[in-house]
């Protein structure tokens, strides 16, 4: 396993704690691993990004349904900051926000 894999193995674990304890049985859920981790439930994703910088790590937690990204939250400093984040927001209504730079 190689340093980049590490962290996104322990987000994996991390993320499917979370995802147990917040939805047990009432939703259906995974977690892939197959590139950047990624937790799908019947209405939504949550992808999340890794960026390396000189600091250290930063994760992006991408949400996203119907195939399109809805919002995006970050840079957390932490593997847990960026679950706790996702898990904050199973529950919750996905709602469109339209913006317009210009």
């Amino acid at each position: 396993m190689g340093a980049q894999d590490e962290p996104m193995a322990r987000l994996a674990r991390r993320l499917e704690t979370a995802l147990e304890s917040t939805l047990a049985d009432t939703v259906s859920w995974t977690v892939a691993t197959d590139g950047p981790v990624v937790a799908r439930l019947p209405d939504r994703e949550f992808v999340f990004e890794q960026r390396d910088d000189p600091d250290g790590c930063r994760w992006t937690v991408v949400l996203r349904a119907d195939g399109a990204v809805v919002s995006k939250f970050g840079q957390f400093e932490t593997i847990d900051s960026a679950v706790e984040r996702a898990e904050s927001l199973v529950r919750t209504d996905v709602r469109y926000t339209v913006c317009c730079d210009g």
